[in-house]
């Protein structure tokens, strides 16, 4: 279908939301090319439409969390899949290299930014630890890649935040162990885990 086509969109059921949509985007296309424009540069939540287009619209996965409330750590975990699994095993071996356990800590999904904001407002944790695209994308509230952002804090209600490689990430990926552990070791000096006697 030719879509500086005008015919292409017009049919009898112009009261149909998709195609008066379908002919409004003719039109502005047809306005275009009689300006000898004959390629459009589209942003990113173009994109997105265009690539979620058809797909069904499945529901958020619920806000998932455990472990003390008044932890003084709090791990954001973009896959939800917390202690389970190899890379729940690798994140209780990375718990255990920053002198914790996973009881010590307070574990949750990249779920709901809301109910994470009220918690971290209401216990005030020494720090946060975002594992993974969605946990920083969701915290950070940016469309940036975790490789940008990470290796350094960034504060979220007066709490300074890690972005740091997810665990399964880390199991496909060991070279990229060695930035994590020195993501971590930040987390340690921030909040005085380096100083645990060992």
């Amino acid at each position: 279908m030719d879509i500086f086509d005008g015919n292409a969109a017009q049919d009898s059921d112009c009261g149909h939301g998709v195609v008066q949509a379908l002919n409004a985007l003719n039109r502005f296309l047809k306005f275009q090319k009689s300006l000898g424009n004959h390629s459009i540069v589209l942003g990113r939540d173009a994109f997105h439409i265009l690539e979620t287009w058809g797909t069904p619209s499945w529901p958020p996965p619920p806000f998932d969390a455990q472990g003390p409330e008044d932890a003084r750590i709090v791990l954001v975990d973009s896959e939800g899949t917390f202690f389970k699994g190899e890379p729940g095993g690798l994140l209780i071996k990375m718990l255990a290299a920053m002198h914790l356990t996973p009881s010590d800590v307070y574990i949750c999904n990249a779920a709901d930014n809301a109910l994470l904001s009220r918690h971290i407002l209401t216990h005030k944790p020494l720090a946060v630890v975002a594992f993974g695209e969605k946990a920083c994308r969701m915290m950070k509230e940016t469309d940036d890649p975790l490789a940008e952002i990470r290796g350094n804090f960034f504060q979220c209600h007066g709490v300074p935040v890690m972005v740091t490689h997810h665990p399964s990430v880390l199991v496909k990926n060991a070279a990229l162990k060695r930035q994590a552990w020195d993501d971590l070791k930040q987390v340690m000096a921030c909040t005085g885990l380096d100083r645990h006697d060992s």
